[in-house]
């Protein structure tokens, strides 16, 4: 393993810890695991940018994010008389969850795109 790639893991590791323990000492109604990412993506747009290492490490932890899953999927096998009992909220959960997300991040994006455009637009020409 190169210094490169572990200081892409240190970075990655530093923002999930900061985001836990921001969560945990503030009593946010957020995730730490998402605070941290909010973090990290406070702290790339300051820095101007991704480094070569954390790509790299983001890259490779992006291409087996499946593997991540498995441990939920055969959670689910355990918790069978779980899901017959509350499988009207679960389901109205997904099908409302799911499109409104799906919504909410179109939106997002096509608003963060036009302020980008627009930004650079106004850097080229200004």
């Amino acid at each position: 393993m190169s210094s490169g790639t572990l200081s892409g893991i240190v970075t990655l590791l530093f923002f999930t810890v900061l985001g836990d323990v921001l969560s945990d000492a503030l009593s946010l109604p957020v995730p730490g695991s998402v605070m941290g990412l909010i973090l990290l993506v406070i702290y790339l747009q300051l820095s101007g940018g991704v480094s070569e290492p954390l790509d790299k490490v983001s890259q490779f932890c992006i291409r087996y994010l499946a593997v991540l899953f498995i441990p939920g999927c055969v959670g689910i096998f355990f918790l069978s008389d779980l899901l017959l009992q509350q499988w009207l909220p679960i389901t109205l959960a997904m099908l409302v969850a799911t499109p409104v997300s799906l919504v909410i991040t179109a939106v997002l994006l096509q608003w963060l795109l036009k302020r980008f455009a627009a930004e650079s637009g106004e850097n080229h020409h200004g």
